[in-house]
């Protein structure tokens, strides 16, 4: 089944506009941080185009993502990105105790193993 991205755009300007407002920095703040970041101009007017409804056809580039991400420090267009997709994002946090849950795994399964070739029970 193929996947309707109609609504892509929509999305993404209402979560940069919201992720904008949250931050408490200008439009112009974002724009000069994310230059730096990026290693390139990004202007308030880019800015204001890329989330004004009423210019749709400017479409948001996925190769800022990040750089908007770290300078608003909001993460939620990464999110949901990830989540249209059919993923899940998980954090730092997440991360570990998945390791955890997989390091353990492995030493039962290595546990087994050693119990069946000495006739142990684990």
């Amino acid at each position: 089944m193929i996947t309707h991205r109609a609504n892509d755009g929509a999305s993404i300007r209402s979560i940069l506009n919201r992720a904008i407002k949250r931050s408490g920095k200008s439009r112009e703040q974002i724009a000069d941080e994310m230059s730096m970041r990026l290693g390139f101009r990004i202007t308030e007017h880019m800015l204001n185009a890329f989330t004004a409804e009423a210019k749709s056809a400017h479409r948001w580039p996925a190769a800022y993502d990040i750089a908007f991400c770290e300078t608003v420090g909001d993460y939620w267009l990464l999110r949901d990105r990830v989540r249209r997709a059919g993923f899940h994002m998980i954090g730092r946090k997440e991360h570990r105790l998945l390791a955890i849950g997989m390091a353990y795994a492995k030493k039962r399964k290595a546990e087994r193993f050693l119990a069946d070739v000495t006739g142990d029970e684990a």
